[in-house]
């Protein structure tokens, strides 16, 4: 039993760990990182950009950028005071069994009082594309959460090569299961974010593409994880009982011990 439980789930493992491995394959990595800042006072105001690209497919996948300054001092009669403050982060991660998940965020500060100037700009500063392609047919689930602010999709690269959007999902919650054909994919998102002294807002986006196990590979899993348990239980069952209980439950119905037949009374002698 226990080699009929092996036999069958090792097949189910295979297809449904090692398939879909084989046919997800990144191609190419695009993030991008870009802040700008205006820091000051009224008549002096210094314009800067911060920025980080990043292409490698297996480092620098945990990225960030960040950055603050802070000032004050007079002017003519009167003073100035400003600060600000930013920091931008992107994260990949590739599935084992065949996809990726990735998020980003955008988060920004910026305050100015008197004659003091502050902003943050970072319209369009965390993007990441990444490029894949499937070497057969398979179902996806692609899921995730995004605010105001930013956004995400998910495109096919047709045989007249335009690519068309699959998946567009507004702000919020989202959840999509796909059947996707070998082919070119592209995967695309933007976050961004604005403060100045007086108001302003962040954003981010977190998503996953990740496979699905195809329903033959399940049933095959889910029987071959079903004998396991009855075999489990019979033999725990057969464990606990008595070493003769267990050599006569194993002997044939004609060979299986016999209780005693109880004792007929004789017939009364007459005399």
């Amino acid at each position: 039993m226990r080699t009929l439980f092996r036999c069958m789930l090792a097949p189910a493992l295979a297809i449904a760990c090692t398939s879909a491995t084989a046919a997800f394959v990144i191609d190419g990595r695009q993030t991008l990182l870009q802040v700008s800042t205006q820091f000051g006072f009224v008549g002096s105001i210094n314009s800067a950009t911060d920025s980080r690209q990043y292409t490698s497919l297996t480092s620098d996948l945990q990225t960030q950028l960040a950055g603050s300054d802070s000032g004050s001092g007079a002017v003519g009669d009167g003073s100035w005071i400003a600060n600000y403050q930013y920091q931008l982060d992107q994260s990949i991660d590739h599935l084992p069994a065949g996809g990726f998940a990735a998020s980003a965020s955008v988060t920004l500060f910026a305050f100015a009082a008197d004659q003091g100037v502050a902003a943050v700009d970072a319209h369009s500063g965390n993007r990441l594309e990444l490029s894949f392609h499937l070497n057969t047919d398979e179902s996806y689930v692609f899921t995730g959460i995004t605010t105001d602010l930013a956004s995400v999709m998910l495109e096919e690269l047709t045989g007249s090569g335009i690519w068309t959007p699959l998946a567009t999902p507004a702000a919020g919650a989202f959840h999509y299961h796909l059947r996707l054909a070998a082919g070119q994919y592209r995967f695309a998102a933007i976050s961004s974010g604005y403060h100045d002294s007086s108001q302003g807002a962040g954003s981010s986006w977190s998503v996953q593409l990740m496979t699905v196990p195809e329903p033959g590979s399940l049933l095959l899993l889910g029987t071959a994880a079903g004998i396991g348990i009855v075999t489990g239980r019979r033999q725990r069952r057969y464990a606990q009982q008595a070493p003769e209980a267990v050599i006569a439950a194993a002997m044939p119905s004609c060979c299986q011990p016999q209780p005693p037949r109880g004792r007929q009374d004789l017939p009364a002698r007459r005399w």
